[in-house]
């Protein structure tokens, strides 16, 4: 009897070790999971607040005569720094808007 005892207990100690791997390797998994779910790093580059004739020609394919039509029309809004032709990042996206 007293060696069935010891075999029960041999084998209730190697479930519980068992049982312990397993739970720690849920934990391992579950703080996988939580750093899966936290936002990757923004590795953009930050968004210009202005935008240049060219830039914007590039980004929306309007040619430079069309922006000029549109800011004499009043439905684009342009600024001047020195000789630059400068349009706020906000109004070429309103303006996008309204088009699209």
């Amino acid at each position: 009897m007293n060696d069935v005892f010891k075999e029960v207990a041999a084998l209730v100690d190697n479930f519980d070790r068992r049982l312990k791997r397993i739970e720690n390797d849920i934990a391992r998994l579950l703080e996988i999971i939580e750093q899966m779910k936290k936002p990757a790093p923004d590795l953009r580059e930050p968004e210009k607040l202005t935008y240049r004739l060219s830039d914007v020609t590039e980004i929306t394919g309007i040619s430079r005569s069309m922006l000029y039509k549109l800011f004499s029309e009043g439905k684009l809004h342009a600024s001047k720094s020195g000789r630059r032709t400068l349009i706020l990042a906000t109004e070429l996206e309103r303006y996008l808007r309204e088009v699209s």
